[in-house]
């Protein structure tokens, strides 16, 4: 696959229409890895455990952070300085008004035309599983499937960080960005392959933000 360079603001993104999941996802990981190294800054927020070769690791509970950071607040990043922000799974863990004031914030210090790369859990794809599973129940009970779908949807609560305080499908998420001053460019759902049905967006910070 082709990738036009970054700073030319144009990106071949992976076809996803009639092709197989193993071969978009293929795709993705290979888009990802080359808009990482094409970033002279790069940050990761909520990393977790899971860290990214050649971006900042930032996590507020993990301490084998790069640096240890409120997704909310990233005063240690000055204005217009980060090339490309990613987050994986963490901002459903934001309430409402925590979610508005972090997009704010990424929109702060990603630079002109920077890019945002989210993954979350998919409310759409999870409501699928828990018809299906709910609808068949009488005739193959699996209440375990039922519990791990309750899980999806409200977070796994090992701790204060591990709570879902907000829910977002392909269509909410465009939306709440555009409010925020982003515009989505790429939306795949399933990315990454996980249990949970999730949905991977990238959006460009819009010129006039």
């Amino acid at each position: 696959m082709d990738i036009a360079p970054q700073n030319s603001n144009t990106i071949i993104y992976p076809k996803t229409r009639l092709r197989q999941k193993k071969r978009v996802i293929r795709d993705i990981d290979a888009l990802l890895l080359s808009l990482r190294a094409q970033a002279t800054k790069g940050i990761q927020l909520g990393a977790g455990s899971k860290k990214i070769g050649g971006l900042i690791n930032c996590d507020l509970y993990n301490e084998d952070a790069d640096i240890k950071a409120d997704a909310t607040n990233l005063e240690m990043f000055e204005d217009n300085s980060v090339d490309h922000i990613e987050s994986h799974h963490m901002i459903e863990h934001l309430s409402f008004s925590q979610t508005e004031i972090a997009l704010a914030e990424w929109r702060r210090v990603l630079k002109k035309n920077g890019l945002l790369v989210l993954t979350f859990p998919d409310i759409t794809a999870i409501s699928i599983q828990w018809l299906k599973y709910s609808l068949t129940y009488n005739l193959s009970p699996q209440p375990h499937h039922l519990d791990y779908i309750v899980k999806m949807l409200v977070g796994s609560q090992e701790h204060d960080g591990m709570f879902h305080k907000n829910a977002f499908d392909g269509r909410r998420m465009a939306r709440v960005l555009f409010s925020q001053g982003f515009n989505v460019e790429f939306s795949y759902c399933r990315y990454p392959l996980r249990p949970t049905p999730s949905r991977l967006v990238i959006a460009r910070k819009l010129s006039q933000t």
